[in-house]
């Protein structure tokens, strides 16, 4: 009995014995003590004490200068053009205006076509509204550059130099929103504007997923059809080729491949279809402006009877169609043969568009 005491004491006293040295070792290894958000706060202050010929600096101004800059004189260079473009719109008759858009659908409305198809979904959507809506953020938008332009010639201190100018990148950035918040008027009725607007994004958003999703789900279903019997032609190749040990990838490639192909056929199939509605749309919109201005001014009158029955009619007249199917022909079989694509210089004029359409086909089919 006493034996067995004996040992319980010195299994007692080695238990004690580590759990002091486990408490010892705690000591020993560091643990983090504070949480992600405290560990990134803590890096960003460092980097405030760094030199200003550290690496981080050094590569930061490199990205402004060659980087960023470029990038904003080539968007502020667009949107010099888009304000010129905009006075034209406001001053050229909407017939004019119609033949121009219309002549754009013929030659260009396959290589956009989510862009069409969301701006007619945001026009039934969003409806007469939309338009006030984005007037609103386009008044209170030329406030704001306006303010931002006369604060540019300020010079307070009378030292021949705009108070701009001599301001540190972060003043100037503080400064100027602040020129913004005082340059709009009525906050309420912008933050409404914006609202609306991104409601009528979402739903556009939502319409297009739905529309093109039957492309895509089309697509798939195609392409797992065809996997099998594609694996079976390529596979003994890519076998071959990748060795015994990647032959467990092969499948995967050959699957992922054809779905990829079968992706892009139907979004060109689906760019053939918008050609061809853009070209009618398109050449609709030449004819009719063309026979309104034929009619505002007469000269509809002086044509033969044979092309044109007194009084005229224009419910009654085909001549508009003379012109509207064989434009849409020649703009379909030119985006056809272009294989929707721009050439230059269409394609560095209409970039903004492009990478809107880019971005729109992102948001769809993602």
């Amino acid at each position: 009995m006493a034996d067995k005491l004996a040992d319980m004491e010195e299994q007692s006293k080695s238990l004690v014995g580590g759990c002091k040295e486990v408490e010892d070792l705690k000591e020993q290894v560091k643990t983090r003590t504070k949480a992600d958000f405290s560990r990134a706060v803590d890096f960003v202050k460092d980097l405030k004490d760094l030199p200003d010929d550290s690496p981080i600096k050094q590569g930061f101004r490199c990205f402004l200068k060659w980087g960023v800059k470029p990038l904003i004189i080539i968007a502020m260079a667009y949107i010099w053009v888009g304000k010129q473009l905009y006075k034209v719109y406001k001053i050229l008759p909407m017939n004019i205006i119609n033949i121009i858009f219309g002549i754009g659908l013929c030659f260009f409305g396959g290589v956009y076509f989510t862009s069409i198809a969301a701006i007619e979904a945001a026009r039934q959507f969003g409806g007469a509204d939309m338009w006030e809506h984005l007037r609103i953020c386009w008044e209170e938008g030329s406030q704001v550059a306006a303010a931002s332009v006369e604060d540019d010639k300020v010079d307070a201190n009378k030292n021949n130099i705009p108070d701009v100018e001599e301001m540190s990148t972060n003043e100037l950035i503080n400064h100027k929103a602040m020129v913004a918040l005082k340059a709009v008027k009525d906050p309420h009725r912008l933050q409404g504007a914006i609202i609306s607007l991104m409601q009528v994004y979402m739903a556009v958003i939502a319409i297009l997923k739905v529309k093109f999703a039957k492309t895509v789900a089309i697509a798939l279903g195609i392409a797992e059809n065809l996997s099998l019997p594609i694996t079976r032609m390529l596979g003994p190749l890519l076998c071959s080729v990748m060795g015994p040990d990647l032959n467990h990838w092969v499948p995967t490639i050959i699957d992922t491949t054809v779905k990829f192909i079968a992706v892009w056929f139907a979004t060109y199939l689906q760019s053939i279809i918008s050609a061809f509605y853009s070209g009618l749309k398109g050449g609709k919109m030449v004819a009719e402006g063309i026979f309104n201005i034929f009619t505002e001014r007469g000269w509809l009158e002086k044509f033969p009877d044979c092309l044109v029955s007194k009084p005229f009619d224009p419910d009654k007249s085909y001549l508009d169609e003379f012109i509207q199917y064989p434009l849409a022909a020649v703009g379909f079989y030119m985006q056809i043969t272009r294989g929707f694509t721009l050439d230059f210089p269409w394609n560095l004029i209409c970039l903004p568009l492009t990478i809107v359409e880019w971005f729109l086909r992102f948001q769809v089919y993602t």
